[in-house]
């Protein structure tokens, strides 16, 4: 009888002991899931933020197809190019008209209403409310060591024949007077600070189609672009 209580005894004791291990057991792999789906989650939200600059460049791309698309302007190229941002061209040439004759920089009358179209879409776009809409998104950014930038790049073109006049140089310096130009006249008729505008010039060295096609290289390309940078402004 001894033995036999001795023996219920001790087997009870292992099962207690047997269910307090998997239980405990099942407690860690709760508690460890739980960390798991912590840092998943963490790892998402940052992997969110970063993405936040591209987002907002969809965003606005799909604006800008729509107000096209209501305003029935056949005529603007719109291009979301990803790391450039959102290429805008206006005609380069309408009927026997062109942007820019050759080897100057004034923009001929007949093509400043499409550019007054652009200067109102641009407008609507609200994009010097972003640093105030996006306040929270962007002190979590700047937290984190970086920054956006939001910025209206204009890019001057000239066509291949080179140029040397009392004005110009080169096509390099054509193509930069040409895109001072266009920023001069958005300068003007947006609500945009200055400071988010920038230039260049890049000549002959980078045609629209065709480097034979001249007169649509004569042109301007207009960048809508938001970037997230170390807070040193860097890419």
């Amino acid at each position: 009888m001894a033995h036999s209580i001795f023996s219920f005894r001790s087997s009870g004791g292992i099962r207690d002991t047997a269910t307090w291990q998997v239980t405990y057991s099942s407690l860690l792999t709760a508690v460890l899931a739980f960390f798991i789906l912590l840092i998943i989650q963490a790892e998402n939200e940052v992997a969110s933020t970063y993405r936040f600059a591209d987002r907002l460049k969809s965003k606005m791309f799909k604006e800008i197809v729509r107000e096209k698309t209501a305003r029935n302007l056949d005529w603007l190229y719109v291009e979301n190019t990803g790391t450039k941002g959102i290429r805008l061209l206006v005609p380069t040439q309408v009927e026997d008209q062109v942007l820019f004759q050759t080897g100057d920089d004034q923009i001929e009358s007949a093509f400043f209403p499409y550019l007054q179209h652009l200067s109102s879409i641009i407008n609507g776009l609200e994009i010097n409310r972003i640093y105030t809409d996006y306040s929270g998104t962007i002190g979590h950014l700047r937290s984190l060591g970086k920054d956006i930038i939001v910025q209206v790049r204009i890019e001057g073109h000239s066509d291949r024949r080179p140029i040397r006049t009392a004005r110009f140089s080169d096509n390099w310096e054509l193509s930069t007077a040409r895109a001072s130009r266009v920023m001069e006249y958005l300068e003007l008729t947006t609500n945009l600070p200055a400071d988010y505008f920038a230039l260049a010039g890049y000549g002959s060295f980078h045609p629209f189609r065709s480097v034979n096609n001249l007169d649509e290289n004569r042109r301007v390309e207009i960048y809508l672009d938001i970037q997230m940078v170390e807070k040193n402004g860097t890419i």
